[in-house]
């Protein structure tokens, strides 16, 4: 059986998006549907490629029980449109830099923004916290957690 692929996606790939793909990780590894669902996480932009992610947001992670440290930025592709069964952009300007690549419209209804799956805030962005301060990363993780949990409720029935 093939499995189903996500991908999250920011800028760098170094904060926000890596922070879902370890929690998604994380609730599929507890569901035991890690067999069954395929996580990755990319930028748009190739600034960090090859680089872990932020030491800030990686110590907001492991003090919630998510590892980050297995993760390396990469950078967003184009075939990633064909590969991937879902592409959750964080914010409206990575939605609109992977909007430019498509060719299809099987690729348009597998783009969808993070938070479209947030109970708190559907159609909202995760704001970015590399230039804020500490409370920023804790932000992030709480809407991250949440949203990934309600993610994986839309998720499961079409695994299981």
């Amino acid at each position: 059986m093939k499995k189903y692929r996500i991908m999250f996606v920011c800028l760098g790939n170094i904060c926000r998006s890596p922070l879902a793909h370890g929690i998604f990780e994380k609730l599929l590894k507890d569901a035991n549907l890690d067999g069954v669902v395929d996580v990755e996480s990319s930028g748009t932009s190739g600034f960090h490629r090859g680089e872990k992610p932020d030491p800030r947001m990686t110590g907001v992670a492991a003090s919630h029980g998510v590892p980050l440290d297995h993760l390396r930025s990469q950078q967003f592709k184009k075939e990633d449109l064909e590969n991937f069964d879902l592409i959750l952009p964080m914010d409206r300007e990575n939605q609109e830099h992977i909007k430019k690549m498509m060719t299809s419209k099987d690729q348009k209804e597998k783009v969808k923004l993070f938070r479209d799956y947030d109970p708190e805030g559907k159609g909202l962005e995760v704001p970015d916290p590399y230039y804020g301060g500490p409370s920023g990363f804790e932000k992030v993780y709480n809407i991250a957690e949440r949203t990934c949990r309600s993610l994986l409720g839309d998720v499961k029935p079409l695994v299981v």
